[in-house]
């Protein structure tokens, strides 16, 4: 279904544009490679259609189509399911539609829609233009557009421009691939001589500088030389009228293929097989964008747009780029963290053990990190040092978990160990405290043999061991002095026993 991307909120000089959560959610799910279809046209001219039949091929729950002179579109809507795609050279790409608010609606101006058509532009890989009846004045007049596009559009920064204003010049390394759709074609593609040519020749040949100096005749060509430097990747798809019934044309959202033409159901084939095998996937300065980052980069030009500012491409890379390096920190941190917690069943772990963990895990985290980020060298140092920090912070919370664990399982162990060794002290099995003290070593030798290696486990003896010896001596001091104390009595009632005189 048809969900709003950059939603238009408000209205007149109020009016802002906005990344809707649900677009924010839905594109998060997406890895590169992704590629961006947009589609743009003037209003009433059956965009919405072009997308929901043509190009998705859903019949009546699509993009929103309507039968009168409003717009229906406003902002930009993102179809929420990717079409799987493989291009010409067999690599696959995960294809978005994009619909966009049709321009020139009686509803807007044209500041309006140079914004609408710059956000498409830029965010998309793939720009169709639709248009009905043929390529001639006034439908490139209607593509004026471009013409404002400097005014709207930078491609460095303001301190990489140095204060020079944006010429277009660079625009043809950021712009997406051209195709435009001119539908309801009726003219034969033949030239002087009668000889065909194909579509994209016939953009070529209405692209084609007009002859001489008037005013008029230059702002015709500067249109022409715009198209032709911006867009050096072109072409061009016509589609005849859909069907002969002009009562059917309000209808052809809910009709049937076998209501159309039939010429015009094979043009329709030919039309989706193109665009689904020549979008290429969305790149910016060379690397690929995922979900996550196309729905940074859609939130900067909308921020850009809102407050006023031209939509800077350098810029744009930037904060793309610096939004991806914190998401990729933090997805590292969070694989380390996922893995650490597997550990835990396992505890307690001696400390090289438990080093060696951290060393593993975080060659995993700092693998994951480099293969998600973007740039090198220094420029990647800050994201470093705060990966660093976290997996610090991580394992110091994992050390801790280990500690808790060593010496709940080492003070456990000693208990049990003593047990018996207790009993005796009570029993006053000892007569003297070496033979306690030869048991004792005992006891403590397999406690030190059984015991996990952890530094609680010579705390906890040494604690343990700190309060029972003293105790243990004392019971086995005073049960000595009883027996000697019950011996010399005994010896001293047996000598009076034996002096005592006998009686007669």
């Amino acid at each position: 279904m048809g969900i709003p991307f950059i939603a238009l909120e408000g209205d007149g000089d109020d009016a802002r544009f906005r990344v809707t959560e649900e677009a924010k959610e839905f594109l998060s799910t997406l890895r590169a490679p992704v590629a961006l279809a947009s589609i743009v046209g003037r209003y009433r001219t059956g965009k919405s259609l072009l997308v929901n039949r043509m190009l998705l091929d859903v019949k009546g729950k699509g993009f929103q189509v309507g039968a009168t002179v409003n717009s229906c579109t406003k902002g930009l809507w993102l179809w929420n399911k990717p079409l799987m795609t493989k291009l010409a050279d067999g690599s696959e790409v995960k294809l978005l539609i994009i619909d966009t608010e049709g321009i020139g609606s009686l509803d807007a101006d044209a500041d309006h829609d140079a914004k609408i058509f710059a956000l498409a532009l830029l965010l998309s890989s793939y720009f169709i233009y639709n248009s009905v009846g043929s390529i001639d004045e006034s439908a490139l007049n209607n593509l004026s557009l471009v013409v404002e596009l400097t005014k709207h559009i930078r491609t460095k920064s303001d301190r990489e421009a140095g204060g020079e204003p944006e010429t277009g010049a660079e625009f043809a390394n950021f712009f997406p691939h051209f195709l435009w759709v001119v539908r309801d074609f009726t003219l034969l593609l033949v030239d002087e001589n009668g000889n065909p040519f194909s579509p994209k020749q016939y953009l070529e040949r209405a692209l084609t500088p007009v002859q001489g100096f008037s005013e008029g005749v230059e702002v015709k060509n500067r249109i022409r030389r715009m198209l032709l430097a911006f867009f050096p990747n072109r072409d061009c798809v016509t589609l005849k009228r859909p069907v002969e019934d002009e009562s059917k044309l309000q209808q052809l959202d809910q009709a049937e293929w076998s209501d159309f033409r039939p010429e015009f159901v094979e043009q329709v084939k030919l039309l989706r097989r193109k665009i689904y095998s020549s979008a290429p996937a969305k790149t910016l300065n060379g690397k690929m964008l995922d979900g996550f980052m196309l729905s940074h980069l859609a939130e900067t030009y909308a921020t850009a747009i809102n407050t006023g500012t031209s939509l800077n491409i350098g810029d744009a890379w930037t904060q793309v780029s610096k939004s991806k390096n914190v998401k990729a920190v933090d997805d590292a941190r969070k694989l380390y963290e996922a893995s650490a917690a597997e550990l835990e069943g396992k505890m307690p772990y001696s400390g090289e053990e438990l080093q060696a963990h951290h060393k593993e895990l975080s060659k995993a985290a700092d693998k994951f990190f480099r293969e998600h980020c973007i740039g090198h060298g220094a420029e990647l140092d800050p994201y470093i040092t705060s990966l660093t920090d976290a997996l610090h912070d991580s394992f110091l919370t994992l050390q801790s978990k280990n500690e808790s664990v060593a010496r709940q399982v080492a003070e456990d162990s000693i208990k049990e160990a003593y047990a018996g060794l207790a009993s005796m002290v009570e029993a006053k099995s000892f007569v003297s405290f070496q033979e306690y003290e030869k048991e004792r070593l005992k006891i403590r030798s397999e406690y030190m043999e059984k015991t996990p290696d952890t530094p609680a486990k010579l705390e906890v003896l040494l604690a343990f061991m700190e309060y029972q010896i003293p105790v243990a001596a004392g019971l086995i001091a005073q049960h000595s002095t009883t027996q000697f104390e019950k011996t010399i009595s005994e010896k001293v009632k047996s000598l009076l026993n034996s002096r005592a005189p006998s009686l007669p």
